[in-house]
Parts: C-alpha cells; sequence; structure tokens
C-alpha cells in the first residue's frame, strides 16, 4: 500500500513525526531513505511524505519505508 502525505507549511514549519498503521505504532518498522528520519519540515515549501506500506506478518506487523521531499 503506498500513501502520500503533503504538508504545506508557511513561515513556520512543521512535520510528520509519528505513524500508524491500522490505528497503531506498535509492530511498526519505519525505515527512512537516507538511514535518518526527518528532525524538521521545511519553511515556505510543500514537504511531501511518501510511505509504502508492507505487511510483513499474519500478525499486525508491518514494514513502511518512508521519504520525506522539499518542493519549494
Amino acid at each position: 500500500f503506498t500513501v502520500s502525505f503533503l504538508c504545506t507549511n508557511g513561515a513556520t514549519a512543521y512535520y510528520n513525526s509519528a505513524l500508524q498503521v491500522d490505528g497503531t505504532a506498535t509492530g511498526v518498522t519505519t525505515k527512512w531513505q537516507g538511514g535518518t528520519a526527518p528532525t524538521s519540515g521545511h519553511a515556505s515549501s510543500v514537504d511531501v511524505y511518501n510511505y509504502v506500506i508492507i505487511k510483513t506478518a499474519a500478525t499486525p506487523t508491518y514494514t513502511v519505508l518512508a521519504s520525506q521531499t522539499k518542493f519549494a
């Protein structure tokens, strides 16, 4: 399953810092492109978060491949 989330920022930059699948963060392993999760957004731009969600077991266990891209 693939999801794109757009965060439009003004002078104050916000970012997506939490991820849940099926209403829970338990059993969710997130792997960020480049190896490091973002710690901030980008002011006066649109940050696009892409998530590829892969169910990896019968119980609610998921691997999420994630990335953040700045559009300005």
